[in-house]
């Protein structure tokens, strides 16, 4: 290998590979730069992304740290660094489902499995959707969409402003224009325009030109909402006061690494210092300094154009900026399609690669309910702030359920952490900022209401939560047990009508 990217890059040491490289690694001694990966790649015909495993590197953590990383704007979230080998989470049916009440375990009915992507019977092709996360600054659907939450937006090919359904009960439409990325409902003008329309907090009302200014990226189907305190939305001045829409980038293939990232980190509303705090955040969830980027090396980044030292810090640029690592590559000279394509041996590769093994993909020809990209399984502990998260902690809600909560009127899913069975209720929060708890009264049935506490292990379930049509109280645990509080809820969002 040490021969051979000499040979091939002689006046380029960054691509020089050690010629005593397997001593070097049985010693743990080199931590390899992002073009000796490349040229290991290249000579050895494996691919790019099993030689970053090798070195414990694993490019599936972008998505899963773009998931759980607070965000000011609104995000893509990176799902190209999946390929049709990787499994997925898939929910299966093994029987039908309860008919007796509207709120049931999932795990009574469903199971979870890892499956290869691409089967026949999947509900969606893979490229039918992508996801995105809500920043704090630019909620202009809160809090029909909570700062945070993770949505799943269906691709629209073209869509032209005479075709959005209008009012309240419109779909969020997922907007790409100067500023970055909005989720927020439009309303349609002529000459193929539309104004973005907040919900209820004082963002400026903006009008866009479909073909100029703004693009419709998407229409929002669902959104996995965390429910925890600490994501507040506020209103920037930048958004706050009437601004004039720029034309929208020309995409260009041709950027170098600086303006790539400039671009990015600008989109992503961070300044040298914010992205450098997040970085940190990175390098001690991984307990490795390598994730770290000063402020003064992001600055030279992009005033210089070179690439890091180490593999690591462009880790944590393409989490930090929402940046794909092919794009990353390719503006730092890489030519990636010389790059090696075949799969590394697991014999070789010591099981590093992914994180599946063969005996977990499991083959079934049950009827698929719902099916998941890897990295949300893999950070939805970390995300719901849980120790762990199992089958055991969703609850399924069927549209029979009725509540006075908003939040539940659109509810498929809960996720319930059943470490939290303290009953609380803020007198200072409005209705939908209420705590929701499930509750299994004596005959087995299943509740989920927002419940004010009582002295004497007593507690009163607010109304018209599932058939509870008055106040109910009741006592714990003589007449109802609390499983547990709940942390966050998968809510169906897309109006029928809603085309690709």
């Amino acid at each position: 290998m040490g021969r051979l990217s000499r040979l091939a890059f002689p006046g380029d040491k960054r691509f020089h590979v050690p010629p005593n490289l397997y001593h070097l690694l049985d010693e743990k001694q080199f931590t390899p730069s992002l073009y000796q990966i490349f040229a290991l790649s290249r000579f050895s015909r494996y691919r790019i992304t099993d030689w970053f495993a090798v070195f414990g590197l694993a490019l599936g953590e972008i998505p899963r740290l773009q998931m759980v990383l607070p965000a000011r704007l609104t995000t893509l979230i990176d799902l190209s660094l999946s390929d049709e080998h990787e499994p997925v989470l898939r929910f299966e049916a093994t029987r039908s489902g309860p008919r007796s009440s509207s709120l049931h375990p999932l795990s009574e009915w469903v199971r979870v499995v890892t499956s290869e992507r691409g089967r026949p019977n999947s509900p969606e092709p893979a490229s039918g959707s992508f996801y995105a996360r809500i920043g704090s600054h630019d909620a202009f659907a809160f809090p029909d969409l909570l700062p945070g939450s993770i949505v799943r937006v269906r691709r629209i090919a073209r869509f032209r402003a005479d075709e959005i359904p209008t009012g309240r009960g419109g779909a969020l439409f997922l907007v790409e224009h100067s500023n970055g990325l909005t989720c927020s409902r439009l309303h349609a003008l002529p000459r193929n325009r539309v104004v973005l329309c907040p919900t209820s907090l004082p963002f400026a009302q903006v009008e866009l030109d479909l073909e100029r200014h703004a693009r419709i990226l998407g229409a929002v189907e669902f959104e996995l909402r965390p429910l925890r305190s600490g994501l507040n939305a506020s209103v920037p001045p930048s958004l706050h006061r009437f601004w004039n829409p720029f034309p929208l980038p020309e995409t260009s293939p041709a950027l170098s690494l600086g303006r790539l990232l400039a671009r990015a980190r600008r989109r992503a509303g961070l300044t040298f210092r914010e992205a450098s705090a997040k970085s940190g955040l990175i390098a001690r969830s991984s307990q490795n300094r390598e994730y770290y980027c000063a402020a003064g090396a992001l600055s030279d980044y992009e005033s210089q154009g070179g690439a890091p030292r180490h593999a690591q810090k462009m880790l944590s640029l393409c989490a930090l900026y929402s940046v794909s690592p092919w794009d990353f590559m390719a503006a730092a000279g890489l030519r990636l399609h010389e790059a090696g394509t075949d799969a590394i041996p697991d014999e070789l590769a010591n099981g590093v690669r992914g994180g599946f093994k063969p005996g977990h993909v499991l083959r079934s020809s049950e009827k698929v309910l719902a099916e998941l990209p890897r990295f949300i399984g893999g950070a939805a502990a970390e995300y719901f702030k849980m120790r762990h998260i199992s089958l055991r902690d969703l609850f399924s809600v069927e549209r029979s359920f009725q509540s006075f909560h908003p939040y539940l009127t659109e509810a498929a899913l809960l996720v319930v952490d059943r470490r939290k069975k303290q009953i609380s209720s803020l007198a200072h929060a409005p209705l939908w900022a209420q705590p929701l708890y499930v509750l299994i009264r004596r005959n087995g049935t299943f509740l989920c209401a927002a419940c004010v506490p009582e002295a004497g292990q007593g507690l009163i379930v607010r109304p018209f939560s599932d058939g509870i049509d008055r106040p109910l109280h009741l006592k714990i645990p003589a007449e109802v047990e609390v499983v547990g509080r709940v942390v966050g809820i998968l809510r169906k969002l897309l109006p029928e009508g809603i085309s690709r």
